[in-house]
């Protein structure tokens, strides 16, 4: 069978894929990806096809005019690069017998019915269905009731329709098919799957019907580790980590320098992870401090006294896993659902916006997950059981399922 994996967005929704993607080739199926040019060199490394997407989303993340803190600049781009979508992935879709799309990805479900093959649609998060559990994304307050989250989702569903009706419209004319109204329903009417821990992120039971659970997917990328890493590692306390991963913070000095004097006021070492925040670029190396592009989560993590992190779901599963309390400063859309369900469960302090963060603030917090006993013995003690999970090889299940069933249009 040949796939098409089709993610978009940032490497937390894109890594989960190359995990999918190994589980399929140890069935046997042929895989290929069409994803944004900046992962373009990765994916191959591991030996598998991938053309670009029409989109470098670090490169418009970074740019001059980025406004991640507007929805609306946000929403304006996520239909500019939808539009740019479109011709690239149908041209790749080319062969496909099944078209698997992720994360802010809203072209594959017509260019599934285009080629008349299978679609299934991937979340890593259950916030990204409507249910009465969790408000939509771009809702910051997750302790609202019930019924004013389902109503959220039907208001925010007719909003987003409207919006994005044009965008998705032309791309299917483009390929001959008639107009929709409804794009949202429309990607998630054949089969989703929700690919997120069981404890960390249960799927609510009013999700749609067509949402099915796996377990987290998890891809260990191999690595060998710095030996000035694996010395700073072995420091006693245990160093910290602090790194936001691919979120572009704002004021990025000012944050690298209150997380470094939080740590300083704690008596800890702090490794400083600058990811595309570039926070390392504002941080010198010295005997407490280890300022780094990127670290391998699943080496680093156990190695560390707590997490300091901006609330993606990768990065939140793999701080579950190592069995490390974390403090989540959340930057925007799912990380403040993660940040809530930490909290929730007992795994980390409340949570507390990225802007809002000064020094004293955030050594309070890594305080409390360094000296919480309960916390942390929640940690460790949860820490095995989300280990021992992948839920990758369930997804293929389910993939060849749906393809299997599937009878061809007429």
């Amino acid at each position: 069978m040949r796939v098409l994996l089709a993610p978009h967005g940032t490497r937390g929704d894109v890594q989960p894929m190359l995990a999918l993607a190994v589980a399929l080739r140890a069935r046997g199926h042929d895989v290929m990806f069409a994803v944004p040019s900046n992962f373009l060199a990765w994916i191959r490394a591991f030996g598998f096809e991938a053309v670009s997407n029409g989109v470098d989303i670090e490169a418009d993340m970074q740019a001059p005019g980025a406004r991640l803190d507007s929805l609306r600049w946000m929403f304006g781009c996520l239909k500019d690069q939808t539009a740019r979508m479109f011709d690239p992935i149908a041209r790749a879709s080319a062969g496909a017998e099944v078209i698997v799309g992720a994360g802010a990805q809203l072209a594959t479900s017509s260019i599934a019915e285009w080629r008349d093959v299978p679609h299934v649609n991937i979340a890593f998060c259950p916030c990204a269905l409507p249910s009465g559990d969790a408000p939509p994304p771009t809702v910051r307050t997750q302790s609202l009731p019930p019924w004013v989250n389902r109503l959220l989702w039907q208001a925010g569903a007719t909003v987003a329709d409207l919006g994005l009706r044009g965008t998705i419209n032309r791309g299917r004319a483009a390929l001959g098919l008639h107009s929709i109204a409804n794009p949202l329903a429309h990607i998630v009417e054949t089969c989703v799957i929700v690919a997120a821990d069981r404890d960390l992120a249960p799927l609510s039971d009013d999700a749609p019907a067509s949402a099915v659970s796996t377990d987290a997917w998890v891809f260990d990328e191999p690595h060998t580790l710095d030996p000035r890493l694996d010395a700073f590692l072995s420091l006693d306390p245990a160093p910290i980590y602090i790194g936001f991963g691919s979120m572009v913070a704002k004021r990025v000095p000012e944050l690298a320098a209150h997380a470094i004097a939080a740590a300083r006021a704690l008596g800890r070492g702090a490794i400083i992870a600058g990811g595309w925040a570039g926070l390392d670029r504002h941080a010198a190396s010295a005997d407490d401090i280890l300022a780094v592009d990127a670290v391998p989560h699943g080496a680093v993590f156990p190695r560390v006294a707590a997490i300091v992190h901006h609330g993606g779901a990768g990065t939140t599963t793999a701080a579950a896993r190592a069995g490390v309390p974390q403090v989540i400063l959340p930057h925007l859309l799912d990380q403040y659902y993660w940040a809530n369900r930490i909290d929730r469960l007992g795994l980390g302090p409340r949570a507390l916006p990225v802007d809002l963060i000064t020094a004293d603030i955030l050594a309070d917090r890594v305080d409390t997950a360094l000296n919480d006993a309960g916390m942390r013995r929640r940690a460790a003690m949860l820490g095995p059981a989300v280990a021992a999970r992948n839920g990758a090889s369930d997804a293929v299940d389910i993939i060849e399922r749906v393809v299997a069933t599937r009878e061809p249009s007429a």
